[in-house]
């Protein structure tokens, strides 16, 4: 499957998309209409690095059919720009902050580089970074997947600011659970590059009183498919695989996990391939 097909063309934003399609184990499929990925919602008058709600545009919402949305990021981040998601959809909005990747914590590496402490920042880098962050935060990824265990959450969509990072690391985690293959895993993680190109321009005045050259940091602002496949490759490496991460150091129960499978999955319609 071409990541493409999961791109939802919603006007005002980037970057939101139905994981419905993708094949997973035993000859099945994500169903439609089940998981969402997406970059937060502001209000307008929010500015120009998110993306905005427009009332003109509410059907395109509520066609989404929302009842969870996941909020993953820090709570600094959610009080200096409140998410619009909820009034857009009416869906419940849960909060799962993941201070990584937002203000406050030492690896809040936007204010680092403004301020000339990091010099570089490669897709090994990047990389890492994941590492760092399913080791301490396995609990609030296991939290967010064990909302898709109960089909009353459903349809969910999950966000973090951009939509490539947290939710990046959730999605990646759900999709290998599922058996999806992993160079999809990776290519719907890279999506998000193509999507949202260039990033690293939206933060130049940032990165100017540093006379830092874009190429020497853009990884942190991009999806580099590298960074991903370090991220998976290390769980499989230090717990065994995701399966095990999942109920060993997340906190999920088997059981759980296969609710999850039952309640995301469906077999393709006769004749289709899943691929």
């Amino acid at each position: 499957m071409n990541p493409t097909r999961t791109h939802i063309p919603i006007p005002g934003t980037t970057n939101v998309r139905d994981l419905g399609g993708y094949p997973a184990a035993d000859g099945l499929e994500v169903g439609p209409r089940r998981l969402y990925r997406a970059e937060v919602l502001t209000h307008p008058g929010t500015g120009a690095r998110q993306a905005v709600w427009d009332r003109a545009h509410a059907a395109h919402y509520q066609a989404l059919g929302l009842r969870t949305v996941v909020d993953l990021r820090s709570e600094r981040e959610a009080a200096r720009t409140p998410s619009a998601w909820r009034d857009a959809t009416g869906a419940d909005v849960i909060a799962l902050p993941i201070d990584e990747g937002g203000e406050g914590t030492d690896t809040d590496y936007v204010h680092q580089l403004a301020a000339g402490q990091l010099t570089r920042f490669d897709a090994s880098d990047l990389g890492r970074f994941y590492q760092l962050t399913l080791d301490r935060r396995a609990g609030v990824f296991g939290a967010g997947i064990r909302l898709l265990a109960d089909p009353g959450r459903l349809p969910l969509l999950v966000h973090c600011s951009a939509g490539k990072d947290r939710t990046g690391l959730l999605v990646a985690l759900v999709l290998e659970l599922l058996g999806t293959p992993r160079e999809l895993v990776t290519e719907d993680y890279a999506f998000t590059g193509v999507l949202r190109p260039n990033r690293v321009a939206a933060y130049a005045d940032l990165l100017a009183p540093s006379g830092l050259a874009p190429d020497a940091v853009r990884a942190l602002f991009e999806t580099p498919a590298e960074a991903m496949t370090s991220a998976l490759g290390y769980l499989d490496t230090r717990y065994g695989g995701i399966a095990r991460y999942l109920v060993e150091s997340a906190g999920l129960g088997h059981a759980e996990l296969t609710r999850v499978r039952g309640n995301l999955l469906i077999r393709p319609r006769s004749g289709e391939d899943p691929g």
